[in-house]
């Protein structure tokens, strides 16, 4: 498999909600990074601490999503173009991302999530 497809599986489970199957696109020592003034932004370490973060990140937002528009295969890297969506009781917000994957022997080793914090802070 390649990992543009491996990024795909990825999303797929996000999006179906498996994080079973995403930790499982994960080395054991990944690392994650966002935007700091995003809730659990910042820099996270390990497949289990990257999961319990997402776990909390969606069961914080009554609405939120990722949508990949477009998979650039950079060889270990992935960079994946799309939007994000985010709701609460002060409004909805949707904003592109961009989204660097790194891969190391088919798993993911290295991300790094770009969105406009301007935007998204405003639900804060």
């Amino acid at each position: 498999m390649n990992n543009v497809q491996a990024a795909k599986e990825a999303y797929g489970a996000f999006g179906s909600g498996n994080m079973t199957e995403l930790e499982s696109k994960f080395s054991d020592d990944v690392v994650w990074i966002s935007s700091d003034e995003m809730p659990d932004g910042g820099e996270i370490h390990g497949s289990s601490e990257v999961i319990a973060a997402f776990e909390h990140l969606v069961s914080t937002w009554p609405t939120f999503s990722v949508v990949p528009e477009e998979f650039i295969d950079g060889g270990e890297w992935v960079t994946v173009r799309g939007t994000e969506t985010l709701a609460n009781e002060k409004g909805t917000v949707t904003t592109p991302y961009a989204h660097l994957i790194k891969f190391d022997h088919g798993k993911i080793v290295r991300s790094e999530f770009l969105v406009d914090t301007a935007k998204t802070t405003s639900l804060l």
